[in-house]
């Protein structure tokens, strides 16, 4: 079981290049999971989005609070002290988004859908309870939207992520977890974890 809270920002192209947006969000999940002897993980998340802006060229959105659903697999591989592991996961979030553009008259709350599935790979070395390492992430899915009365799908401008993380092992129960990738979609987690 965990808890992880997290804020993300990346940039949207639609298919109509003039709804291009930039966008951030905050959200905060819930997480379980079950590992076999093998190495091998499944894990589920669910959550809500709790805030977030979408700005395109010359207009600002706000989202309003959605629920976030995910699913995912996972494997490791140990050359003690070092690891690798390779993920694949399923994710959706639903939110609404309210236009704020300063003069904008009231406008209704339109929906944003995102699905999301993505790769992932990991590889680090264990300084006994502290494990450092280094990810890479490639995921793609639509993301459908209604703008100004047209129904638009748009996809994230950068297909990747790139960083580093840690986690720290207080006990044989509690982890605690940094996660923070700083090219192609931006974004930072911290979260902690107990082995039940």
């Amino acid at each position: 079981m965990g808890v992880s809270a997290g804020a993300s920002a990346t940039s949207l192209v639609f298919s109509d290049p003039s709804f291009d947006a930039d966008l951030d969000q905050q959200a905060i999940t819930v997480l379980a999971g079950h590992s076999w002897p093998s190495h091998t993980s499944v894990r589920v998340a669910v959550g809500l989005v709790v805030d977030g802006t979408l700005t395109t060229a010359d207009r600002r959105f706000d989202l309003g609070a959605g629920p976030l659903a995910s699913a995912a697999i996972s494997h490791q591989w140990s050359f003690a002290p070092w690891f690798v592991t390779g993920s694949f996961s399923l994710g959706a979030s639903r939110v609404h988004t309210r236009e704020t553009t300063a003069g904008a008259t009231a406008s209704a709350r339109i929906s944003l859908l995102a699905i999301d599935g993505r790769v992932a790979a990991t590889a680090g070395r264990s300084f006994g309870p502290f494990s450092p390492y280094v990810l890479a992430r490639a995921f793609g899915g639509p993301i459908l939207w209604t703008f100004d009365g047209d129904d638009t799908r748009g996809t994230d401008a950068h297909h990747y992520q790139l960083g580093a993380g840690a986690s720290l092992t207080l006990s044989d129960r509690l982890t605690f977890l940094v996660d923070i990738a700083a090219l192609g979609e931006r974004a930072a987690s911290l979260g902690v974890a107990v082995n039940l």
